[in-house]
């Protein structure tokens, strides 16, 4: 196991680089954004890329988590290539006539989302790229069946290369705002998708079984509406504030709340890159002698990883603001410490979840997820009216730390892992408590002296590592794995 656990990290790291290459343009657009981009042409494009989103998750209807699950189930290469064949076929006749729908009501959705039925182009732009981010799941999906991520790898760097070239020339050439930022989002996408399919139509083209079809749908619908509410819990606060706040200052504060999202990058790529590469490697492993252990062990180091990098975040936000965005974005920073912690919740309640997704039971996982998605959206309405941005920010952190303590209680009896629950919750409990000692005394974090910063933060490294119970050997060991993802070839479990 102890080799497949070096696997499993090399096959992250890849996805990793990935996820990296593939959202290169993202994290080379926040200096454009922040020197191009007004903050309330910035606040459209981020409330149609939830709409994106969530078009995204109604025509893809959990299929690319069915194709992984059951490709590698499947006992014959005929078994196989039904789940493929079936799977693309679906797709198609799910993803067309929603799109289709939703270009024949765009004006509506304008007006419903942005204010006004204007910004119509704004809309149908977003369609394209909800249609081909659909597709272009289930493609990629494939390859993460063989866990064959180094040419994951290959088609997000394509997309990603595309996307930036698109979005600098459109934004910062052209000056087209929020309509260069949609258009660069969407056509890569929409282009490689249909790349992508046509590979797979072309190889599995006969093969489609009504029987898979069931089985596949059994899996996959009840992720749709988990899907949903997990949409609803990371998007309503945008769109929450939107509504709620004056309309003299709901669009810039929307900005401002998602260049803070934009600023946790360093977080949401690792966790992104774990949640590619871990289904394959759970569904493969789980049957083997000491796979409970070693599970927990991973644990343990990604929730280390990410209470580190959180507090870093936090302490430091802001000169990050100023070194790579404009003095206009600033004000991020305010909400920062409360995302990064919401992440490293979500982080971890990814692995919470191994026990319902070995047993099949995702409709226990919906049925979580959904009700703290209502939450969520109660605690918005709470909390954004007196709080604004920040009130936003608290919810998503309350929310996500009840939402991994509820999955890690219903997923244990299902599939036992011995987490190491009390550790990561000292450290969480340290970070916050230093972020509030410090916001307490000096009014904010930006307000807090550099070198004390740089002090507190070296302290509080040693003393995860020590709360964590992580040695100095495991660390070399954990860096020796993470050189070994540039210097071996991840093959297939």
């Amino acid at each position: 196991m102890t080799l497949r656990i070096g696997d499993l990290a090399r096959h992250t790291g890849v996805y990793g680089i990935g996820t990296i290459v593939g959202g290169i343009g993202r994290a080379a657009l926040i200096p454009i954004v922040a020197r191009y981009v007004p903050t309330e042409e910035y606040g459209k494009a981020s409330v149609v890329f939830i709409f994106v989103t969530l078009l995204t998750i109604v025509a893809e209807l959990g299929l690319s988590s069915s194709l992984i699950k059951f490709y590698n189930e499947a006992d014959s290469e005929e078994q196989r290539r039904r789940v493929v064949s079936t799977i693309l076929a679906a797709s198609l006749m799910l993803a067309l006539p929603i799109a289709a729908m939703c270009g024949f009501l765009a004006s509506g959705l304008s007006a419903a989302m942005l204010g006004s039925p204007d910004h119509k182009l704004l809309i149908l732009i977003g369609i394209a790229g909800g249609l081909g981010n659909a597709i272009l799941q289930v493609g990629l999906a494939f390859e993460r069946a063989l866990a064959r991520s180094q040419r994951y790898v290959v088609y997000t760097l394509i997309k990603g290369g595309l996307a930036l070239g698109l979005s600098i020339v459109l934004v910062a050439v052209l000056r087209k705002g929020a309509l260069g930022l949609l258009i660069g989002a969407a056509l890569p996408p929409l282009l490689l998708g249909m790349v992508t399919y046509g590979r797979l139509i072309n190889r599995f083209a006969a093969g489609f079984s009504a029987a898979t079809l069931r089985s596949v749908f059994n899996f996959g619908s009840p992720l749709v509406p988990m899907n949903l509410a997990m949409w609803v819990l990371a998007y309503s606060d945008i769109y929450l504030l939107r509504r709620l706040l004056p309309a003299s200052e709901a669009l810039s504060e929307v900005g401002l709340y998602q260049y803070a999202h934009e600023i946790c990058l360093v977080l949401v790529l690792p966790i992104t890159s774990l949640n590619l590469a871990w289904p394959q490697f759970l569904f493969a492993n789980h049957h083997r002698p000491g796979a409970p252990g070693s599970f927990a062990r991973i644990y343990l180091y990604f929730a280390f990883f990410l209470t580190e990098m959180a507090f870093l975040l936090s302490m430091f936000s802001d000169k990050v603001i100023r070194y790579v965005g404009s003095l206009k974005y600033v004000e991020s920073s305010e909400v920062i410490p409360y995302l990064a912690g919401s992440l490293v919740f979500y982080g971890c309640s990814i692995l919470f979840s191994s026990g319902l997704y070995v047993t099949g039971k995702t409709k226990t996982l919906a049925i979580i997820v959904a009700l703290c998605a209502a939450l969520n959206f109660v605690l918005n309405l709470l909390l954004i009216p007196p709080m604004g941005k920040e009130g936003a920010a608290l919810a998503t952190l309350i929310t996500n730390g009840l939402m991994a303590l509820a999955i890690l209680r219903f997923s244990q009896p299902q599939y036992r892992i011995p987490f190491h629950v009390r550790r990561t919750a000292a450290g969480v409990g340290v970070l916050a408590s230093l972020i509030a000692v410090l916001i307490a005394r000096y009014g904010s974090i930006s307000a807090t002296g550099l070198p004390l910063r740089i002090v507190t933060a070296a302290g509080l490294g040693f003393g995860l590592l020590a709360i964590f119970g992580i040695s100095p050997a495991e660390l070399r060991a954990g860096w020796g794995t993470i050189l070994s993802i540039f210097t071996t070839r991840p093959g297939r479990q």
